[in-house]
């Protein structure tokens, strides 16, 4: 760095902050003393904060220039047990000061590392359950992404910090692990009275946990997801039992995430039961299209299903035969060899956003999309091919391949789209896709999309 930055001038840092970015703004701070005495007394104002819990440094200072005016608090704890330990002991309770949070979420390397064999966190109860206590009159969204709510064994965290004390002597916390608690402690359930939204791994609840958060009155939503782990029991969820306890009803929104084929039947069978309302369902990186799957959904939530995502990244081959998903006993068009959204769009009445990335679609199957479902607000189909056999096959999935260009698509046929929609529709550019959505997309990339679209609501704007 240059030695010219010593010598800066005290600027006005809310201007700085405004036009450097954050990074720089730091590497500023570093050698400039003006700057670095002055952003101690600076309060900055960060919508989100993301947090790497193994950068403890870091944390340390991020929180202690942003901690009072952030909304929305995204830690990433892809760390060892002893920087967990630091960062619950000496970052986490700095954000008792904090003005209003709306959201906290807490992301675990097996979402980091797009890796679902790595071992859950365990998370502390009494700080945890204590800042959500605090921040009850304000906050909305809780998630634990590859994390879970440990027992509450050492009563020593109540005296970690100040706030924490105080925040946790109304609350009391069992050192016997019951089911019922597995979200949140029962006894403690009425002070969290404003959160709306749990983001949850499918075996990190059950039941009696639902039962217990259904005395939240303002809770709404619960979105689940579905991980391809080695050994895992799909237990299903008594949602008719659950019925009575939200008289209001439980908007469920599910996420299947590389899931391999075979597991695919167990979904069906134990997490996509009848009874659940489900809104939103996104099916991520399962490298084929399942058509059992899409009867199933239209048989049981033709009346709820809002919204459909099926998204993966371009099939990294050059090799034409990889191109067609093989049939095996779960993928076929059936008898009359029709496109199963087809059905989908027919017979889902709700269906507001529907997302198909990483397949070819034919235009005229997209344009009977929208003729057929008029509450579609948007509509997201990047690979369309003019010519219905252009591939020479009547198989139900032809896979974008990596070497694949961005079609062509007439303004002809944008027109004859806008004539059905209720919005204005134009191609999707593969220029403008997510990076994890493009061809020989990078880990890191695609557990970038995997946590947009699972930590985000029905995402139609």
């Amino acid at each position: 760095m240059s030695s010219q930055w010593a010598s800066l001038p005290l600027l006005p840092l809310r201007c700085v902050m405004d036009h450097l970015s954050l990074e720089d703004a730091l590497a500023a701070m570093s050698v400039c003393h003006h700057w670095h005495s002055t952003m101690l007394l600076y309060e900055g104002r960060k919508e989100t904060l993301k947090l790497k819990a193994k950068q403890l440094d870091k944390c340390l200072y991020l929180t202690r220039l942003f901690r009072k005016h952030t909304n929305k608090l995204h830690i990433y704890l892809d760390c060892n047990d002893e920087q967990l330990d630091k960062f619950m002991s000496y970052v986490l309770p700095q954000f008792f000061d904090t003005l209003k949070l709306y959201e906290l979420i807490f992301i675990g390397p097996s979402y980091i590392q797009q890796n679902p064999h790595l071992p859950v966190v365990k998370l502390k109860r009494i700080i945890i359950e204590s800042l959500i206590h605090k921040h009850s009159h304000s906050l909305h969204k809780l998630a634990l992404l590859g994390c879970e709510m440990g027992v509450a064994k050492n009563e020593n965290d109540r005296f970690i910090h100040k706030h924490v004390e105080y925040y946790s002597r109304p609350l009391s916390f069992s050192d016997v692990a019951v089911a019922a608690d597995a979200v949140l402690t029962r006894s403690n359930i009425l002070v969290f009275s404003t959160l709306q939204h749990l983001i949850v791994d499918y075996e990190q609840i059950n039941t009696d946990a639902l039962e217990t958060l259904s005395e939240i009155t303002s809770f709404s939503r619960l979105t689940l997801n579905v991980r391809n782990k080695r050994v895992v029991n799909y237990t299903p969820i008594d949602w008719e039992r659950l019925d009575a306890c939200y008289p209001n009803g439980l908007e469920v929104a599910v996420n299947i995430i590389a899931i391999s084929m075979k597991k695919f039947e167990d979904i069906i069978n134990n997490v996509l039961r009848e009874g659940m309302t489900l809104t939103s369902l996104k099916v991520m990186y399962c490298k084929t299209l399942n058509q059992p799957l899409l009867e199933h959904i239209v048989r049981l939530y033709k009346d709820t299903l809002q919204e459909l995502v099926w998204a993966d990244a371009p099939y990294d081959s050059c090799e034409p035969c990889n191109r067609i998903v093989k049939p095996g006993r779960y993928i076929q068009y059936g008898i009359c060899n029709v496109n199963p959204f087809i059905l989908l769009c027919w017979q889902c009445t709700q269906l507001r956003r529907l997302v198909i990335h990483g397949y070819w679609v034919w235009q005229y199957d997209l344009l009977g999309f929208v003729r057929l479902r008029k509450s579609l607000m948007k509509v997201e189909v990047p690979a369309l091919y003019p010519r219905q056999g252009r591939f020479g096959t009547s198989a139900a999935a032809v896979r974008v391949l990596a070497q694949d260009v961005a079609p062509h698509v007439t303004q002809q046929f944008v027109q004859e789209m806008n004539e059905y929609t209720e919005f204005k529709w134009k191609p999707t550019s593969w220029n403008k896709l997510h990076p994890g959505l493009r061809a020989r997309a990078s880990l890191a990339q695609r557990s970038e999309y995997v946590l947009q679209e699972a930590t985000q609501p029905l995402g139609v704007t």
